[in-house]
């Protein structure tokens, strides 16, 4: 049932990619005014995630889960009535460009915030030990790889009949699954404290998160770099018009979600790898699937970069979710969600931003930068003594807080 949910949101969410750019350019928009839309709900998400986080853990995960889901599927029917109305010249495109940023950015980027963080949280409740946990959270991964390889698809053969049609889908497939939830899904699988106990606050800075959360913001940095910057890269070299572009880059983009869904699915829980092994392979995978990017001139060199990038993704983004859930307390799992998903909006805030304008300065430079922020990363990983234990093998080995008893210190 968490899977449904996060399938749901996510999906309503990756029906509208391969459409944005497009739709963007119709409206008369400029890549960079794009970008700012597609940052806006990410700004919003870096935000209040870590706040949401503390609200799962003193006030639940499935009535959040719940208020989640109800919150982006209005935040999506708002966005698809001013995009509409724009497009019908019904609205100016200054009133319009404020409107998608009010509706997708505070509206819809403040719900979805929620969705990661009461998911994660409710899924680290019931694995206590390491290999649980990361085959927990590699099926909420699978989840969200199965919104990537079907929402970009499906919003590409929606294009077909027009721009708009993804538009109003997407509200629908994110309220579906607040209903199931609402009906199917058992309580919090840890007793709430008691009324007035406030969550402990997990600093970014502490210790035990600090390496990983760099490792998971230059991740999810370039995600969202190819996310914004692969339509615009496959109209411009390929000469594809805007129902084209809509629809090849659904397709190209289903490509890369397919590998996030059969190794997150499949994969990764017959390996039994600890979470800073998948983080060591799959980044580098990653740096390579940008660097062939950054030359693609044909269509199947651009699927085959998009299915390399899928697999990085795919054994990178499980070792960063699950490595940092184990570093922490049952009592700040929900702060450790709220760490991750703020993160991560704070990366889709400056990777579009940053694509975009590097974009107008050079088609390929975006991928060239993604390429080098991961070879950075991938030497971060082997070097940094955050992530070593006293074999000298990388992985996620659970700190105890600088003011812990010794005794308390030991793998998780």
């Amino acid at each position: 049932m968490i899977c449904l949910a996060v399938f749901g949101g996510y999906t309503g969410q990756q029906i509208l990619t391969p459409v944005l750019p497009p739709l963007a350019r119709e409206l008369g928009f400029s890549e960079v005014q794009f970008g700012i839309v597609m940052s806006a709900s990410a700004a919003v998400v870096a935000l209040v995630s870590p706040w949401w986080g503390r609200r799962s853990d003193t006030h639940g995960r499935r009535s959040l889960l719940i208020l989640a889901l109800f919150g982006a599927a209005a935040g999506l029917l708002a966005f698809a009535l001013a995009a509409h109305a724009g497009l019908l010249g019904l609205t100016g495109a200054l009133l319009t460009f404020a409107l998608m940023l009010l509706t997708r950015g505070v509206l819809f980027g403040g719900s979805l915030a929620a969705l990661p963080v009461a998911a994660q949280a409710y899924v680290a409740d019931g694995t206590p030990d390491e290999r649980q946990r990361v085959q927990g959270l590699a099926r909420i991964g699978a989840a969200i790889g199965l919104a990537l390889v079907l929402g970009p698809g499906l919003g590409g053969l929606l294009a077909d009949f027009g721009l708009v049609t993804a538009l109003y889908l997407a509200p629908v497939l994110a309220v579906l699954p607040a209903f199931a939830v609402w009906a199917l899904l058992p309580g919090d699988r840890r007793p709430a404290p008691p009324d007035g106990r406030r969550a402990p606050r997990l600093s970014p800075f502490d210790g035990r998160v600090r390496p990983l959360l760099l490792a998971g913001g230059g991740i999810y940095l370039s995600v969202s770099m190819l996310q914004s910057s692969i339509g615009f890269l496959l109209q411009d070299r390929l000469g594809l018009g805007a129902r084209e572009t809509a629809e090849l880059s659904g397709y190209v983009l289903l490509a890369g979600g397919l590998p996030m869904l059969l190794v997150q699915g499949l994969v990764i829980p017959y390996l039994g790898w600890r979470p800073v092994r998948l983080l060591r392979t799959g980044v580098p995978v990653t740096a390579v699937a940008f660097a062939v990017m950054a030359s693609a001139d044909s269509l199947p060199v651009f699927f085959a970069a998009c299915v390399l990038s899928g697999l990085g993704h795919s054994l990178a983004i499980p070792g960063y979710n699950s490595g940092l859930s184990l570093r922490v307390g049952p009592d700040e799992q929900g702060g450790a969600a709220g760490l991750i998903a703020s993160v991560n909006g704070c990366t889709l805030v400056l990777g579009p931003l940053a694509a975009t304008a590097l974009y107008q300065a050079g088609a390929a430079l975006p991928f060239v930068c993604g390429a080098a922020v991961l070879a950075a990363l991938a030497a971060f990983l082997l070097l940094s003594p955050g992530l070593r234990d006293r074999d000298g093998a990388a992985h996620a080995v659970a700190v105890p807080p600088r003011d812990a008893p010794a005794h308390e210190a030991g793998s998780p």
